[in-house]
């Protein structure tokens, strides 16, 4: 009788640890900044490439960001901004860590494209009717 008992909580255990191994999730935190004024970029989009679920969110004032409970297979993380370059962070050590520090990622101005966003305004507007 104790032999049976033990092997059904053997198997018991065996099957909850195979179950909290698959729940694993990681967090990924880092800050993007220009890389030639090395000044904090705020707004920028930082999402995981190809995710189904579009799990992704912007910097802040700091430049700083954080993806939190990522999914374990995660392995690309793409980081854009209007007049910068394209950045693809290979995270491939997620599975072997809870928390991962990609430190300072640096934005490249895209060739042809200064700084500053030039918007034309046309001084005709019109006026609402009132009713």
């Amino acid at each position: 009788m104790k032999t049976p008992l033990f092997l059904l909580s053997l198997l018991m255990l065996m099957s909850l640890i195979s179950t909290a191994g698959q729940g694993q999730t990681s967090n990924v935190y880092g800050k993007v900044v220009d890389k030639e004024t090395q000044k904090p970029l705020y707004g920028v989009s930082v999402c995981i490439k190809d995710h189904p679920d579009g799990i992704g969110t912007i910097t802040n004032e700091k430049g700083e960001f954080r993806l939190w409970n990522l999914p374990a297979d995660t392995v690309n993380i793409i980081i854009r901004c209007d007049g910068y370059e394209e950045v693809i962070a290979d995270v491939q050590s997620l599975n072997n860590q809870t928390n991962n520090d990609l430190s300072v990622v640096y934005l490249e101005v895209t060739a042809g494209h200064d700084k500053q966003a030039n918007v034309k305004m046309s001084s005709n507007t019109r006026k609402q009717k009132q009713k």
